[in-house]
This record gives structure tokens, C-alpha cells and sequence, in this order.
């Protein structure tokens, strides 16, 4: 009897644990992870976002010229496109070198982008003792082909190369314009130019491009060099005259129309110049990426292309490598300029 009972009574609690599924409520399985808390909070931003405060770009040259105009309109779009304002800097002085040497001291966490140019690297290092390499930045993203153009006033009567030579045959020193000094491509470029014609010139120094064309527009210099955003106005206005381009394919510019090479007039120099946006090369590659994604979406923008076009030019969206090739290129061809106004 007392057998039947255990059996029934065993019997009995298999049943009411089957019912129950086979454990209990309380009771959870070993290998059980605990359930989590539902929150309505919102989820933290990451501490590494990038980026969450204003960004700097350190401009080597002087205000209202052409790096420096763009540069002020890719900084006008940091709000739109990378959430945080971004403001320029202008640290002239040294040929760029200041600025160069600014930004290669400022900390590498990518709130600090330079523009710079090939000279930095292909021609100033032969006139002004420099303590950086190509290897201490990382180019981003190109800005502009530096189209340089030599001009004179209008007044002058001067329209080319033979009636600005007849003019020095007649007695006359030319008085041409430049920026920075030995080591600046500007001032090489067009002291190289008179010496290949054996003229008698003299160089008048300035702080900027706009400032060397404004003095050539008041005349107080003969001849000028400048890039199509300092002198375009004036030639489309008959004040100034384009003699030619160091470019040697020669120049369309938007409301001017071709301004022959120097090359398709006999004259055996070209340049081809650039600007580019840069950061120490040591800045986390995400960084550089956001940056770059940056300047792409402004120079995509409808608005900012027709800003460049009402300027007469197009950005140039050189990747990395191409800009170094092109700086190395440039070194090579600044051999056989450096000696003439060494």
C-alpha cells in the first residue's frame, strides 16, 4: 500500500512539472544572461566623434588673394557640410614658411588643415633654410592650378612681349610688381622671365598678389604677375593687358578668352603651379578622410561652382598622389630656373 501511495504521489509531481514546462518561474537556466533594462535615454555621443569643435585653416598668403578667396569660401560651408564652424588664418611671411611651420606645430588632432603649394617644397628650401619635409604633411585634396599671367597697365600702351622689350630698348627699367621674394614662385617666375629676355628690370616688393596688381592698376609698376582671381575684373574692364601665361599649353579664362603661353612665343620657361589643402601627416587617417569628404561635398556644390566660375576658374580635386608627383616634377623643373636668380 505504502508503495502504491510513492508511486502515485511521484506520478502526481511529474505531471505539475510537465504543465509547468519542465522548471520553474523563479529558477533560471545556468547559461541564462539577464535580461537588460529598457531605457528611453538616447545613446551617448562617442567620445572619439570627430569633429566637435572649430576647425582652422592656416592660409600662408595674404588676404583677397586667390588661395586665401577660396579657401575663405570652402571655410563658408563648415556649418553645411562638417557640422562645426571653420574659420582661415592668414600667417604670412617667409615665403610661406611661417604658416608651414605654424601648422606643423600645432597638434595633430585635425583641427588644423594648411593650404599650401609646390614651392614650399620644390623652390623655397634652395633660398630659405627650412626645417620640414614633403613627408611631414599629407595632401588632402588640390585646390587650384596656379595659372600666373604677366600683365600691364593699359595705359602703357604695352599689348605684348616685342612692345614691351622696344620699351626697355628705348631707355626704360621695367618695374615689375612681386610678392614674397626669393623662394616664392610668383617672384621666380617673373624674375626668371626678364632675365631670359635680357632686359633691365627691377623688382618692387608687395605683401600680396592683390596688392601687386592694384599697384600695377594705379601705376606705380610696369608690369605685374597675378592668377585670374586678382586680375580678371580688370582686364574684362580694359584697364589691364595680358602679355602671356608661364602655362604651356597657354590659358581660357571665363570672360577673356586665350592668353597664348610664353612657350608659343619663343620664350623657353613654363610653370605650372599649384595649391592644396594639407594636415601633419601624423593626423588619424579617419580624420583625413572627414576632411577630405568635406572639401569634396563643397566643391560639389552648385553654389561654390559658380563662385569659381564667376572668378574664372575650377577647383582642382587632385587626389594625395597626384599632388606629390606633381611637387616632384616641379622640383626637377626648378633646376634650371634657381640659377638665374640665385
Amino acid at each position: 500500500m505504502k508503495k502504491l501511495m510513492s508511486l502515485a504521489l511521484a506520478l502526481i509531481m511529474v505531471l505539475s512539472l510537465a504543465a509547468c514546462g519542465g522548471k520553474t518561474a523563479d529558477t533560471p537556466k545556468p547559461d541564462s544572461q539577464p535580461q537588460q533594462e529598457t531605457t528611453d535615454k538616447t545613446p551617448e555621443k562617442p567620445a572619439d566623434s570627430f569633429p566637435e569643435k572649430q576647425v582652422t585653416i592656416i592660409m600662408p598668403w595674404s588676404l583677397g588673394g586667390g588661395p586665401d578667396t577660396i579657401a575663405r569660401q570652402v571655410a563658408s560651408y563648415g556649418e553645411k557640410y562638417l557640422g562645426v564652424p571653420v574659420i582661415v588664418e592668414n600667417h604670412t611671411g617667409g615665403s610661406g614658411t611661417i604658416a608651414m611651420n605654424d601648422a606643423l606645430q600645432a597638434a595633430d588632432d585635425g583641427y588644423t588643415m594648411v593650404v599650401a603649394n609646390g614651392p614650399l617644397f620644390s623652390l623655397t628650401p634652395s633660398f630659405i633654410n627650412i626645417n620640414y619635409t614633403l613627408d611631414d604633411i599629407t595632401p588632402l585634396i588640390g585646390m587650384r592650378i596656379t595659372e600666373f599671367v604677366i600683365l600691364t597697365n593699359s595705359k602703357s600702351g604695352i599689348t605684348n612681349i616685342d612692345e614691351l622689350k622696344a620699351y626697355a630698348a628705348s631707355g626704360h627699367t621695367i618695374k615689375y610688381a612681386t610678392t614674397g621674394g626669393p623662394g616664392n614662385d610668383s617672384y621666380t617666375m617673373i624674375s626668371v622671365l626678364f632675365k631670359l629676355l635680357d632686359i633691365p628690370s627691377e623688382a618692387v616688393p608687395y605683401d600680396g598678389g592683390q596688392e601687386a596688381i592694384n599697384a600695377l592698376v594705379g601705376g606705380h609698376v610696369d608690369v605685374a604677375i597675378g592668377s585670374p582671381p586678382t586680375y580678371r575684373d580688370y582686364v574684362i574692364n580694359g584697364d589691364l593687358n595680358c602679355l602671356g601665361t608661364f602655362i604651356p599649353e597657354g590659358l581660357d579664362v571665363e570672360g577673356i578668352g586665350h592668353i597664348p603661353s610664353f612657350k608659343d612665343q619663343g620664350i623657353d620657361v613654363d610653370f605650372t603651379g599649384m595649391d592644396y589643402f594639407a594636415v601633419r601627416s601624423s593626423v588619424d587617417d579617419s580624420k583625413k578622410e572627414i576632411l577630405t569628404n568635406f572639401i569634396k561635398q563643397v566643391y560639389a556644390d552648385p553654389d561654390f561652382q559658380e563662385f569659381m566660375k564667376g572668378m574664372g576658374m575650377k577647383a582642382w580635386e587632385a587626389t594625395e598622389s597626384e599632388i606629390i608627383g606633381m611637387v616632384e616634377s616641379q622640383t626637377e623643373a626648378m633646376t634650371k630656373y634657381i640659377p638665374l636668380v640665385q
